[in-house]
């Protein structure tokens, strides 16, 4: 529906505009933990909305949720990249690909067959996937205590940080074998106009 369709617009234009900023700042392991945080609160916010039966609320809930979930998969992949440095970025998108592709396949039924668990507790009836909701909540939170924990190096910035210190020698060592070369390069000049004069006179 228009909501969905809403959701996949916020994943794309979150993706993007976060994707920017982080590539400015580098900032890739911060960005992830605060993303997985209020992704993990937000999910929370949608359970519950979905128990206390605010559909309105739960609607606006996931809007916001697209805005913390989307730029995760693409960040998450540059700091990949930057942490296995050299290994190419194709290998790192791939084996990501893969890897969610493979635990989406596993999880959809997982979530159908855990959307009526404790649906019925103590004459209270709760709405379908609220456990859902709360499943996918731990996960946030397991993801976000695992990158909390993971002493991982940026590789690819040292790498770029100790070639642009190179460059900013060489440029700084450059002037001075230019200017030696073209004070050499008008010694000869005027050495020739000298001896041409020379042989003028001559």
């Amino acid at each position: 529906g228009i909501t969905g369709a809403c959701f996949q617009l916020i994943v794309m234009i979150s993706s993007l505009i976060v994707g920017k900023i982080t590539d400015k700042s580098r900032a890739y392991y911060c960005v992830v933990i605060g993303l997985l945080l209020l992704g993990a609160m937000t999910l929370a916010e949608c359970a519950i909305n979905l128990e206390a039966e605010r559909i309105a609320n739960l609607k606006w809930t996931l809007l916001i949720l697209a805005v913390f979930v989307g730029p995760l998969q693409p960040v998450a992949t540059e700091l990949g990249v930057d942490v296995v440095y050299p290994l190419s970025e194709n290998t790192v998108l791939v084996v990501q690909q893969l890897a969610s592709n493979l635990l989406s396949a596993l999880f959809i039924p997982f979530f159908q067959v855990a959307r009526n668990f404790a649906k019925d507790v103590e004459d209270f009836e709760r709405p379908q996937y609220t456990f859902s909701f709360i499943m996918l909540m731990a996960a946030h939170v397991l993801a976000t205590v695992f990158f909390a924990t993971f002493n991982g190096k940026y590789r690819r910035l040292e790498h770029e940080q100790r070639r642009k210190k190179e460059l900013l020698d060489s440029n700084k060592m450059n002037p001075k074998h230019l200017d030696s070369s073209r004070h050499s390069q008008k010694n000869i000049v005027l050495d020739e106009e000298q001896q041409a004069l020379m042989s003028s006179d001559v």
